[in-house]
């Protein structure tokens, strides 16, 4: 059998059309956005997370901090920072939908490089720290900010420079 063009058009349009069709009838499934490295995100129609914000009060009275401090030299975490790192962990692996950055920051009295670099490996050690815990490491930025926004802490009357320390934020 020889198929001119016009008969082999019509053959293609038929085809297609009744693929169309059967395609329009299949039912629609859920379709589930993912948030990178296999961790799905929630289906539609669930229910919306909490803004940034909120859940970042629920982390701090979760775990009583949302800063790590450091000796000036240092990126060893503590004994203190332990117990805050610990609860954070508890908190972030319950809510697996979270995300949060690690920003390290250096001594004001640092140099620039030197601050950026202590900063980043103070980061890095509280993020070692957490996902020993437990928590994803796709779901951890690392940010060093070494010097540049120091911080502040009210002790008593008096406003006292934090210095050393990651602070954990969620995104």
């Amino acid at each position: 059998m020889k198929l001119n063009f016009p008969a082999l058009t019509a053959v293609l349009f038929a085809a297609t059309a009744s693929a169309a069709s059967a395609q329009m009838q299949m039912p629609r499934l859920p379709v589930i956005f993912s948030l990178g490295q296999g961790q799905p995100g929630p289906p539609p129609g669930a229910p919306m997370q909490a803004p940034p914000d909120v859940l970042q009060r629920m982390l701090f009275a979760a775990s009583g901090s949302d800063s790590i401090y450091f000796s000036p030299r240092g990126y060893t975490i503590n004994a203190n920072a332990v117990a805050t790192l610990s609860a954070q962990a508890r908190w972030l692996v319950a809510n697996p939908m979270v995300q949060v950055r690690l920003e390290g920051h250096g001594d004001p009295r640092d140099t620039r490089d030197y601050a950026l670099a202590i900063g980043n490996r103070r980061a890095s050690a509280v993020r070692d720290f957490l996902v020993l815990q437990g928590v994803a490491p796709n779901r951890i930025t690392v940010v060093s900010w070494g010097k540049e926004r120091p911080g502040s802490v009210r002790v008593g009357p008096s406003v006292v420079a934090a210095g050393p320390r990651v602070v954990t934020k969620v995104q």
